[in-house]
Order: C-alpha cells, then sequence, then structure tokens
C-alpha cells in the first residue's frame, strides 16, 4: 500500500466511476469491509479482480489509504453474480441497481447475514477473511 504517498493515491469516488462506465458491478466503498469475500467466491476472480490503494472511509469512520477490491477487467464478467451474493455489508450490486441508502443498506446485510445459507457468518468470519481485512484496513 501506498502510506508513504496518499495524496497521490486516488479517492474511491474514481474507481466507482470507473466501474459504473465499464463494468456490470459497482462497489460502494465506505460500506466495503475489504474482506475479499468477493473475489473469494469469484471462479475468475485471477482474470477481473485486482485489490487497490485507495482514499476511502471504513463504514463512514477514519477516512485513509485503504486496499479495495477492484474490477479491472469487467469484459471478463460472467455476470453469474456470486461476488454479489457473498458480499457481506451489500456493497457490491449490479451497476442497475446501486447503493442508495449507504446506512440501511449496511444495516439490512448485517441482520441478513445470519440467516444466508451459502454466504453467512461462517464464512464472513473465516480466518482468511479475517486477515485480508486486517490487512486491507
Amino acid at each position: 500500500m501506498e502510506k508513504g504517498k496518499p495524496e497521490n493515491t486516488p479517492d474511491w469516488k474514481e474507481y466507482y466511476e470507473r466501474m459504473k462506465e465499464t463494468a456490470p458491478l459497482v462497489i460502494h466503498y465506505p460500506i466495503c469491509g475489504g474482506g475479499e469475500e468477493c473475489i473469494f467466491v469469484c471462479p475468475f476472480s485471477d482474470k477481473i479482480w485486482e485489490v487497490v490503494p485507495m482514499k476511502v472511509s471504513l463504514f463512514g469512520f477514519k477516512y485513509k489509504v485503504r486496499l479495495r477490491p477492484f474490477m479491472a477487467n469487467p469484459e471478463n464478467c460472467k455476470k453469474c453474480y456470486i461476488c454479489v451474493q457473498a458480499c457481506p455489508t451489500g456493497a457490491l450490486r449490479p451497476v442497475e441497481k446501486p447503493v442508495r441508502h449507504p446506512a440501511l443498506v449496511l444495516l439490512y446485510n448485517t441482520l441478513k447475514l445470519p440467516f444466508k445459507k451459502k454466504y453467512g457468518v461462517k464464512f464472513v468470519f473465516r480466518k482468511e477473511h479475517a486477515e485480508k481485512f486486517k490487512k486491507n484496513n
């Protein structure tokens, strides 16, 4: 991460706008936890996703440079939306359904998380996701 040069690091809105223009998905980065659950479940992750430094707050607190997923090669996306289902915070969405009320989306997805069958609490709190969260924040 570019901790030495945070002034040169792009703001999260730049990445959001780039995804909005070219990708089938967008990430509302202020509610993205950075655990990389989306990348972990994607069958084509190495051909689509990158983790990049950007200026962003974590759930609205402590605005600083953090590592976040970015769809660098959206043309390789098969639009299966497995990554959207795995996102524990609701930050990752189809481009036609962007986050409008971040606090409500975060609250709703947090309350829904224990009831998700495949990508529930046990999935989010796996060791590798906890380590990614610590590293990326």
